[in-house]
């Protein structure tokens, strides 16, 4: 039985490929299936008793580089910023190259990085680099020991489910090293433009043909035949109609109105939006005396609600609903249970709109062609993240020529805003679906998780 290995190097694959139809699918094509990972066990578990299959685990230890694979790694990373910025005329791309909140050892390493890539003025000398490193990776432990790890797993296909994280370099280099066939999976539509591509597998599966211009874009030396449209497995969940709830069983479970109008308020991470807390805030007060709207809010699940807390209490008609998730000390303790998944298909479902400061739910919201919200308005002068660099990232030129989302440009436009997401919800973010079909392909023709079973067939006929 051909053994196909998912190379799941932190949590961001739980959801997408753990939780998604491609295990079972693979198991009726007849693969073998095997993780190498360094999750929590009991992700595993939550993963074998969700497919009712057996799956071979394996565990991939990590190793930390050493300054010189760093600092090689860092200099390649500020030399194909500065590129990309060059490239697109946007200067935002550089926001991505950052010093602050780090210790003076990573703040020396990368400040001896941007001296290297400031020498990296054409781009051979960038591939020249790489090149550099990928030898230097072939001496390492690490390397050693992820060569010897795969011998004896006898994988056909390595799928690594997380294109950017360094540790997995070593893991997909000793793969191909091996003649093992290794794919990857370009995660989120921010990820390109960041010059973090840190592994150089045989193939690249992305959301669209939009994302494969980009691929191609920025990493030139990439073949077209290396590139695989597929769409991302993360939109695959909505088009799954056994996940909707009743609207009167989802309100019974969490506590909420079905005869009230519900929108919803995404939280984002501290460091992305530090002034979450004080938004919701806002949404607030501007819906305060709306007694047929219901406000839900679910932060970012890595995080929980301390510096919501004082704004939930003064606003108690605010449903808070914690995401499902198991938070942990470190990175590999923190997972989703399948239930955040159906929790955020009735999200999008059920709910007007979602109002954020440039989230992805926007998307998850189009789906449902229910228009998404952009904040555009600051709480102070001096905030790290302003909206006028937010919404200049290059991810969101994605948005060129579409009504894509409405705007909120001050507090004072919220409770307009919203009432026409209600009573006039085709007048604002008109192109919400045209916007979506630009990123990813549509899962009602064919779902991601068919189109990867059926590459990965293809590509071991």
């Amino acid at each position: 039985m051909t053994k196909i290995c998912f190379l799941i190097p932190d949590g961001v694959g739980i959801r997408n490929y753990l939780y998604s139809d491609i295990i079972k699918d693979l198991h009726q094509a007849g693969f073998k299936f095997q993780i190498w990972h360094s999750l929590d066990s009991r992700v595993i578990q939550e993963c074998k008793q969700k497919n009712n299959i057996q799956i071979e685990s394996y565990d991939l230890e990590v190793f930390k580089e050493d300054a010189i694979t760093q600092l090689l790694r860092e200099s390649i990373t500020f030399a194909r910023l500065k590129r990309g910025t060059k490239l697109t005329g946007n200067k935002t791309i550089m926001t991505n190259w950052a010093k602050n909140q780090l210790s003076f050892r990573k703040r020396t390493l990368l400040g001896l990085a941007e001296f290297m890539g400031r020498f990296m003025k054409d781009y051979d000398s960038i591939i020249q680099t790489e090149k550099l490193l990928n030898s230097r990776l072939r001496g390492t432990k690490a390397y050693a020991t992820y060569k010897e790890k795969l011998s004896k797993m006898n994988p056909e296909l390595l799928f690594c489910t997380h294109q950017r994280l360094p540790a997995a370099s070593s893991a997909v280099l000793a793969a191909k090293d091996l003649g093992i066939i290794t794919v990857t999976a370009i995660f989120s539509w921010d990820n390109l433009p960041k010059a973090r591509l840190a592994i150089r597998p045989d193939y690249y599966l992305v959301w669209s043909e939009y994302m494969a211009n980009e691929l191609k874009f920025y990493y030139p030396e990439i073949n077209q035949s290396q590139i695989k449209i597929t769409g991302t497995p993360q939109f695959d969940f909505y088009t799954k109609t056994d996940l909707v709830q009743n609207r009167s069983e989802f309100a019974k479970e969490f506590g909420l109105d079905p005869d009230k109008k519900w929108i919803c308020f995404s939280g984002d991470d501290v460091k992305t939006s530090p002034n979450d807390d004080k938004y919701l805030r806002d949404i607030a007060l501007a819906l305060e005396k709306e007694t047929d709207v219901q406000i839900i809010f679910r932060q970012v699940p890595v995080e929980n609600t301390k510096r919501y807390d004082a704004v939930l209490e003064k606003f108690p008609q605010i449903i808070h609903i914690n995401p499902f998730w198991e938070r942990g000390q470190y990175w590999q303790q923190f997972f989703p249970y399948p239930k955040d998944i159906s929790h955020l298909v009735n999200l999008a479902y059920h709910c007007e709109t979602v109002i954020n400061i440039g989230s992805t739910m926007a998307l998850d919201f189009a789906f449902f062609d229910h228009p998404g919200l952009y904040l555009n308005y600051d709480h102070s002068y001096d905030q790290i993240w302003k909206t006028e660099i937010i919404y200049n990232f290059q991810h969101f030129r994605s948005m060129d020529g579409l009504d894509a989302v409405g705007w909120i440009h001050s507090s004072d436009e919220i409770l307009e805003k919203v009432k026409q997401t209600i009573n006039q919800p085709f007048s604002i973010a008109k192109d919400r679906k045209k916007w979506l079909n630009r990123i990813v392909l549509d899962p009602n023709q064919k779902t991601s998780s068919s189109r990867i079973v059926s590459f990965i067939e293809e590509t071991l006929s």
